[in-house]
């Protein structure tokens, strides 16, 4: 009798013991699950376009209608929470978004970046929503009317601009950096993810400051001339972050001095300005194509040198910064730029890294 009462009370300890373990790991997952576990708290914040908004959060369903928004949101590891996005998230992000938000292309959009679909946003009873600075104020005021939070991004911290595509910034590299900031660390907060996004900002900051330490010696007369080539013969001139990002990585726009924002350039200027490098972001290969092979710019120094770069679309130099814009742009185009100072193994490592880190996915892109 005592042998089978002892057998029984160490039964019952090894069940209370087992429970324990399970209530344990059960809320140790639930305090990491997401928005769902967290308690819900208001804030009233300023977004990029200078509106006081007050959102409930962390929110549980986002209508991500900006698509740097959607990449930072994918970085911080809130896809589940997205229940919809712009129409042509494809072409201005690229096709890479398919492998770092397995299930995206299932994901039902609603409008674009300046004509978001009000009435299919609001099916979707989403708790906030993010537009873009091209949507109208007519918009914007539809969903205050609907009683739906909406922010705007811009990734510039100067307030709202009369353009969209050409801000006028009293200094650039600041509004830029500060807006990059405010959109991870706002999109963490709201996301019920701000840890990972003060790792993601932090990540972002230690490779600026590498960049930094490596060139720092480099005189504005030694810099490497740039030219960027976009579509229809377009290119970012002065107050745009790919500019901030030539600086940064020891180049210089030669577009700067005469082209504000982003808009067409002539062959005559073209060969003017006569730059050293030429790059043309990884989705325009078509301009690539044509100014490698076109003979109207075969006398210019970029092409008959060589020194014509399709980049990786994963350095994202565009006209307004992504987190990986600064994480991985500004160090791939500092060693295009200066190989002998920051190596192809350095920038791979801190690629995968990054991937691995901020996708969950394994980084299969070449550093070039």
């Amino acid at each position: 009798m005592k042998k089978r009462i002892c057998i029984l009370l160490v039964l019952l300890l090894t069940v209370c013991l087992v429970t324990g373990c399970a209530d344990t790991a059960q809320n140790d997952h639930s305090s990491s699950a997401g928005p769902a576990a967290a308690e819900k708290q208001t804030v009233e914040l300023t977004d990029q376009n200078g509106r006081t908004v007050t959102v409930e959060y962390p929110v549980e369903r986002i209508a991500c209608m900006q698509h740097h928004s959607l990449d930072i949101l994918t970085q911080l590891g809130a896809q589940d929470q997205i229940v919809c996005t712009e129409d042509d998230w494809k072409t201005d992000l690229g096709e890479y978004m398919t492998d770092v938000f397995p299930g995206i292309e299932e994901l039902p959009t609603a409008g674009t970046l300046s004509e978001p679909n009000v009435e299919t946003i609001a099916s979707f009873n989403p708790d906030l929503v993010i537009l873009a600075p091209q949507c109208s104020e007519d918009t914007i005021a539809q969903f205050e009317e609907l009683g739906i939070p909406a922010i705007v991004v811009s990734l510039r911290g100067e307030g709202k601009q009369a353009e969209a595509q050409n801000p006028n910034l009293s200094d650039a590299d600041s509004a830029y950096t500060e807006g990059l900031q405010w959109a991870v660390e706002t999109l963490g907060m709201l996301s019920g993810r701000e840890e990972k996004a003060e790792q993601l900002w932090n990540f972002a900051m230690d490779s600026r400051a590498y960049v930094e330490e490596k060139l720092s010696d480099i005189s504005d007369s030694d810099r490497v001339r740039v030219f960027i080539a976009n579509e229809n013969n377009q290119t970012y001139g002065d107050d745009k972050y790919v500019g901030c990002m030539l600086l940064r990585a020891g180049g210089i726009n030669v577009a700067a001095e005469d082209i504000s924002g982003y808009k067409e350039y002539s062959l005559e200027q073209l060969y003017n300005w006569d730059p050293e490098i030429i790059i043309v972001q990884d989705r325009y290969p078509q301009v690539y194509e044509q100014i490698t092979t076109d003979e109207r710019y075969q006398e210019l120094s970029a092409v008959k040198n060589g020194k014509v770069i399709l980049a990786p679309y994963w350095t994202k130099p565009f006209g307004n910064p992504d987190s990986d814009s600064v994480a991985l742009g500004e160090l791939w185009m500092a060693h295009q730029f200066y190989p002998d100072r920051i190596t192809a193994e350095y920038v791979q490592e801190r690629a995968e890294e990054f991937y691995q880190e901020f996708y969950g996915v394994e980084f299969t892109g070449s550093v070039g």
